[in-house]
């Protein structure tokens, strides 16, 4: 997420100094140190810091400072704005906080802050794919504090997944589905015991008015049938039902630290992504119909250490 910050602040400038990625990349994982942050409050602190770089442009680490207040005050309680003159950094007067702080609450859309969260955290998870040179292997995840959820009908593919987990988040407790229905009824049953899933790795089952379980089917047969599942909801019931378990009415929390992290990674991702678009469905966080990510299979390293840093909130 630091380094996923600090490319997505480099992108907000028109101009941006030289070394600049590097020099927020080293401030944002100086204030997760020094402040004991998790990922909820370094994506907060995006999704207020963001019009503030656009405004103060010529003093980016004041507008991300004003930005990582606010972003911890939102997900954080008994934080004060003197906390971070007095862990963090000393150069500039609580004053001038104070008044970056009231000023950032004026341009703030208070619309539906939770989903604008998830948002923002969707947004900085993109991001963070793009910046596989940047990325150590191991996630910054305390050892066993994830639940992931695969749902894929090839056996190889969830061993493989496994795999992957274990070498980046040593002791991850990783549950493997074959069939939406099966899917479905783990995440109501970790619901009803309290623990909640951090992420879901899911395939489209593209003939799923067929017998077969998701995942099954060839690549070649997925990329022909492809134009028909983007245009079917039926191929997006699983994301669409796991979204309304914490909707309105829903028996869990409705809080962003409850909702997983869905991922569709699949033989014909990219065929998905380009319907998306051409179908207006892909959103500007790059999120499309209930799945807050779509990756091409097979997934590479660096895309899964992503997915298992950004699910962890």
């Amino acid at each position: 997420m630091s380094i996923a910050t600090a490319i997505a602040i480099e992108r907000l400038l028109d101009e941006p100094p030289p070394g600049l990625r590097f020099a927020v990349r080293d401030y944002v994982q100086a204030a997760r140190t020094a402040l004991a942050l998790d990922n909820a409050a370094i994506s907060a602190a995006m999704m207020f810091a963001q019009p503030l770089i656009k405004a103060w442009h010529d003093d980016w680490r004041f507008a991300y400072t004003v930005g990582l207040i606010l972003g911890i005050k939102f997900t954080t309680e008994g934080f004060f704005t003197a906390d971070i003159i007095t862990h963090l950094t000393d150069e500039y007067a609580l004053e001038a906080l104070s008044e970056g702080e009231a000023h950032a609450l004026l341009l703030f859309h208070w619309v539906q802050p939770q989903q604008l969260f998830v948002s923002f955290r969707n947004a900085l998870l993109n991001v963070a794919m793009d910046a596989d040179e940047l990325l150590p292997i191991q996630a910054q995840v305390q050892p066993g504090s994830l639940h992931v959820l695969v749902v894929d009908g090839d056996h190889a593919t969830c061993k493989h997944y496994w795999n992957l987990i274990e070498f980046i988040a040593a002791g991850t407790r990783v549950h493997a589905c074959q069939t939406a229905n099966a899917a479905l009824d783990y995440v109501r049953e970790q619901n009803d015991a309290g623990t909640f899933i951090n992420l879901v790795l899911f395939e489209l089952d593209a003939a799923h008015n067929g017998p077969g379980p998701i995942g099954a089917n060839p690549p070649g047969t997925v990329a022909q049938q492809i134009h028909a599942v983007a245009a079917n909801a039926g191929g997006f019931d699983l994301p669409a039902q796991i979204s309304a378990m914490y909707g309105e009415g829903a028996q869990v929390p409705i809080d962003f630290r409850f909702r997983p992290l869905v991922a569709l990674i699949s033989h014909a991702g990219n065929a998905i992504i380009d319907a998306a678009i051409q179908n207006g469905q892909m959103q500007p966080d790059g999120s499309t119909r209930d799945c807050d990510v779509v990756l091409q299979k097979p997934i590479a390293l660096h895309g899964m250490r992503a997915l298992l840093d950004c699910c962890d909130l």
